[in-house]
């Protein structure tokens, strides 16, 4: 069992580290000078149809996103480290380096707007010299501690906050009924709705610090989508207050009418320009936290300078060389052409994280287990989401970074990178047929992409009648099943065949992989050994065989035989027997008997797993000690265990003290599963124990519950 990783004590809590600065880039300038010409152009109905439709993507963004965070131990890099764990590095960081650059240029565009604010109010100012000293501040700030950059942005919510209620209880000019349909006179819906959606862009604020928070799985679950909900909540309202404190044509030709509105103009200056300065320290902050993550996994060159942090944890030369690409494009001035390719790149990311769900959640592998499971239209729509809306905001810069994208994931393609995780490539591929068989032969397996994969030796079709049940619950819904028999003849007949299908037939019906084996031999027991041994270097082999016991003494003795054989080859094995009287009972309990570091126990529980789900039934975990003064450490080992392997939360535990045969005596259960005894004889003492159905797994090393 592997130790549960230690919490970053030091690390930023939920509120300074995602809640505030994800809340201040949502309501950032769009709020306050876009927001009111919305309501104008297309009257108050579709300025909330907008609203809602944005944060629909918004929302099924930040919930696939939280999906993957209750699945992975995210690490550093934010976005990059999701899609990199689930798709490649490869892919990680065809998407992280776009993403990195269009952070580090962002930081230019929202100082650039902060300088047009103040040159605005203050006209004498120039606005280079303006842009150029709020660059040292927050690089200043960015460099002295990430703590304190985040915090200053306390005070900027505050004056946020102000500047909202200004606008609340300040004079209308509106004499007449609310605005509540447009003429749409200077744009349509869905120009409107472009012009919008970047005010909902900020999602990834948060989750970019994973790297410097406390508790990175939590808190960016909770504090994004609390931010989501807040700027969902503070748009729908404000919307409503234009409508009803303005008229259309105001809102329309002056879009700074809320300047107007407000009972206190300055707390609508301090708040905008707060609004517009916070969202650019954010992103200064996150960008070179991007740029070292993608340092350290060496997906770009220069990977340990750009990874170098000081004893502080601050990534120095990652922050340098962002702040000097701010620096750079904020001297060459009006670059507002390349903001849609920035913003275009935002939402690709957005695209991508639930696309990761889609496919994790669609190939249905094993490793895949949120403990905040969802629907899997929720990724799907997010995903055809994101596309629709890059489309609508601009066709050709949509095609550019895609191609941007192609293009980096076939240089970073050619580096043969090196993934320390496991990805879920190879479910992609073995879904995809003959296409998808070339690449899945070279794509390495990692135990993360475990699922049942049984081969199943049967004599005749009556036995497998017998354990059918089993098997579907064990293989369905991803796994894939392998019958296989022999016959004596030359061929085998009509009626044999009709046989094998008509038991197969239930199993077939529910979509289930299934592969038929016949193979021409005298010896069943042989075959067997040789089969497997065949399907060792095949495209899709089984990970399994499953064996059942027969009470039949001279079956016995050749299952003796086999098991020895079977050592030999490198294939997990599952012996299944089932009780004379009970079978498997109601199927509702399964004891699970784990022993202290045995390679089964993974197995075990990932059998168990598939088993629980499809028969809905309860797991316990059982471990037997040798003295009384033991079973605290072992429950809280076991305790650690559930949490680390995901399992349900109804999992119980019990550990007893005494002797393991009579204990197994006592605990009932309608089926029982262990780790293969090393002798025969203790097998056979265990099927004489056990008061049910019992499963012996032996594992071929291909397992692991805790991916």
């Amino acid at each position: 069992m592997k130790k549960k990783l230690k919490a970053n004590t030091k690390g930023l809590n939920t509120l300074e580290g995602v809640y505030v600065p994800t809340l201040l880039t949502i309501l950032g300038v769009i709020m306050y000078l876009r927001l009111g010409w919305v309501v104008g152009n297309v009257g108050l109905w579709g300025a909330l149809a907008i609203i809602v439709l944005a944060h629909v993507i918004t929302a099924t963004t930040t919930l696939s996103m939280s999906s993957m965070l209750t699945n992975i131990k995210i690490g550093a890099g934010g976005a990059y480290a999701i899609i990199a764990r689930s798709l490649g590095m490869e892919m990680g960081g065809a998407i992280g380096i776009p993403l990195y650059f269009s952070q580090a240029i962002s930081v230019a565009f929202y100082i650039a707007g902060f300088s047009e604010l103040w040159v605005t109010f203050f006209p004498s100012h120039s606005f280079i010299i303006v842009g150029m000293i709020v660059w040292a501040v927050l690089t200043a700030v960015s460099i002295i501690s990430t703590k304190l950059a985040f915090r200053v942005q306390y005070f900027i919510l505050a004056a946020v906050v102000l500047s909202i209620v200004s606008f609340l209880i300040g004079p209308s000019l509106n004499d007449g009924p609310m605005v509540l349909s447009g003429s749409m006179a200077d744009a349509s819906f869905w120009a409107t709705f472009a012009i919008f959606f970047p005010a909902v862009t900020g999602i990834l604020t948060g989750a970019t610090m994973s790297g410097d928070l406390e508790n990175p799985g939590k808190s960016i679950i909770k504090g994004t989508i609390a931010a989501v909900v807040t700027g969902f909540v503070v748009y729908m309202l404000l919307a409503v207050w234009f409508a009803r404190q303005a008229t259309a044509d105001l809102l329309l030709s002056d879009t700074m009418i809320i300047f107007k509105l407000a009972r206190f103009d300055f707390l609508i200056i301090a708040g905008v320009m707060g609004a517009v300065l916070s969202s650019a320290l954010s992103t200064l902050v996150s960008a070179p936290r991007t740029l070292a993550a993608l340092a350290e996994d060496r997906v770009i060159p220069l990977g340990t300078f750009f990874a170098k942090k000081t004893k502080k944890g601050e990534p120095l030369n990652a922050i340098l060389i962002s702040s000097a690409i701010s620096l750079v494009v904020i001297v060459l001035g009006n670059l507002n052409s390349l903001a849609v390719l920035l913003t275009m790149f935002f939402l690709t990311t957005y695209l991508m994280i639930n696309l990761v769900v889609l496919i994790e959640q669609g190939t249905g592998i094993s490793s895949f287990r949120p403990t905040m499971a969802m629907s899997i239209l929720v990724p799907l729509l997010g995903t055809l989401g994101c596309l629709a809306v890059m489309l609508l905001i601009n066709a050709l810069f949509t095609g550019i970074t895609i191609v941007t994208i192609i293009v980096i994931y076939s240089v970073l393609k050619r580096k043969n990178l090196v993934s320390p995780f496991g990805d879920v490539r190879s479910g992609v591929f073995v879904a995809l047929t003959e296409w998808a068989a070339q690449r899945i032969m070279k794509t390495p397996f990692h135990p993360r992409l475990w699922k049942p994969a049984v081969a199943i030796p049967v004599e005749s079709p009556e036995d497998f009648r017998r354990i059918a049940r089993f098997v579907r619950n064990l293989v369905y819904r991803s796994g894939r099943l392998y019958y296989m028999t022999i016959f004596p003849e030359t061929t085998m007949d009509e009626s044999q065949k009709e046989a094998i299908d008509e038991v197969l037939a239930p199993i077939l019906t529910e979509h289930i992989f299934v592969q038929k084996v016949f193979v021409q031999s005298d010896r069943f027991d042989k075959m067997i050994v040789q089969a497997l041994q065949c399907f060792e270097n095949s495209f899709l082999p089984p990970n399994m065989v499953l064996l059942t016991i027969s009470d039949d003494p001279e079956k016995r003795d050749r299952f003796k035989v086999l098991i020895n054989d079977l050592k030999h080859t490198r294939i997990s094995v599952m012996c299944l027997w089932l009780h004379p009287k009970f079978g498997l009972g109601s199927e509702q309990k399964i004891n699970i008997w784990l022993r202290e570091k045995s390679r089964n126990n993974d197995l075990a529980v990932l059998s168990a797993l598939k088993l629980m789900n499809n028969l809905r039934a309860d797991i316990t975990l059982y471990r037997a000690v040798g003295h009384e003064s033991k079973k605290v450490k072992v429950e809280k080992e076991l305790t650690n265990f559930i949490e680390a392997a995901r399992l349900p939360g109804n999992t119980q535990i019990k550990v007893l003290n005494g002797n393991f045969y009579e204990l197994l005596k006592t605990e009932t259960a309608d089926l029982t599963i262990l780790g293969m005894p090393g002798k025969y004889e203790d097998i056979l003492k265990i099927l004489d124990t056990a008061p049910g159905s019992v499963l012996f797994v032996a594992s071929g090393g291909f397992e692991n519950i805790l991916a």
